[in-house]
């Protein structure tokens, strides 16, 4: 994505009053820190608030993270969204999550802490806060007075490269796949070439819920067309269990509910 395409982007999305945030995710922001540097401004001067999502790969001291960040901050960035878990850690050493994580604190970023578990998962939230030193605000539980992250617990969706981890790894019944998609045509993603993307889940890339391209016309004449379409009018009043009508789809089966949505969806 080259900057005049990404500016252009936001720019679409600026002229929505709906849209509230730009957050720059990937793939990994920081690989591109000129660029991100550049938009972090460009977005907030259109009235809109910006975060980054970032497996901290980058973050190889404290003091790098710190620097980084307060630049980013200074320039407009309003929140942090860090990936951390065994599969992310595999490849990137716990201790630079740690400094991204102490970094933010230390400047005020707002920062979400977004954990994806199996059932053999040994780096769970609950180990996360504590190598963090505590002060994590568990999403769904008590909220303490003070806290220095938000921290997000989700089981991973079997789709893609995940669709290869063993059946039995995979965490069922633990998020109800009943009721309306609430990010459907309002959580979008826009690929590097104009792409529309409905949501941020897997589902979002097949066929089925295409939307079109930026380039074929605005954001805002692809999102109300869009809105036509019986597949998202379903999906935003009834959720992928009201696509279930005629296919199998036995709700133990499923993680949540963009596990349901992908498989009905690839059915056709």
């Amino acid at each position: 994505m080259t900057r005049r395409e990404a500016e252009g982007y936001i720019d679409e999305a600026a002229s929505i009053p709906s849209m509230r945030w730009v957050s720059f995710t990937g793939g990994e922001p920081f690989l591109l820190p000129e660029l991100i540097r550049a938009l972090i401004p460009y977005a907030a001067d259109r009235g809109l608030r910006t975060e980054c999502v970032t497996n901290c790969a980058w973050a190889t001291s404290r003091e790098k993270a710190a620097e980084e960040l307060e630049g980013l901050a200074g320039l407009g960035l309003d929140a942090l969204n860090v990936s951390a878990d065994d599969f992310h850690q595999a490849q990137i050493p716990f201790e630079r999550v740690r400094s991204c994580h102490d970094a933010a604190k230390e400047i005020g970023l707002k920062t979400v802490i977004m954990c994806t578990t199996s059932r053999s998962s040994r780096l769970r939230l609950i180990e996360i806060a504590r190598l963090l030193g505590g002060g994590i605000y568990v999403l769904g539980g008590d909220r303490p007075e003070r806290f220095s992250a938000i921290g997000v617990e989700s089981a991973f969706t079997p789709v893609g490269r995940a669709a290869s981890l063993p059946v039995d790894e995979r965490i069922t019944g633990g998020s109800t796949i009943e009721g309306p998609c609430e990010a459907v045509l309002r959580d979008i993603g826009v690929r590097p070439r104009g792409d529309v993307m409905p949501c941020c889940s897997a589902a979002s890339r097949l066929e089925a819920l295409r939307v079109g391209n930026i380039s074929n016309g605005g954001l805002s004449e692809l999102l109300e067309t869009a809105w036509d379409q019986p597949v998202f009018n379903i999906l935003a009043t009834e959720g992928p269990v009201g696509l279930r009508e005629g296919k199998n789809a036995r709700d133990g089966s499923y993680v949540n509910r963009c596990h349901l949505c992908h498989e009905l969806l690839k059915r056709g």
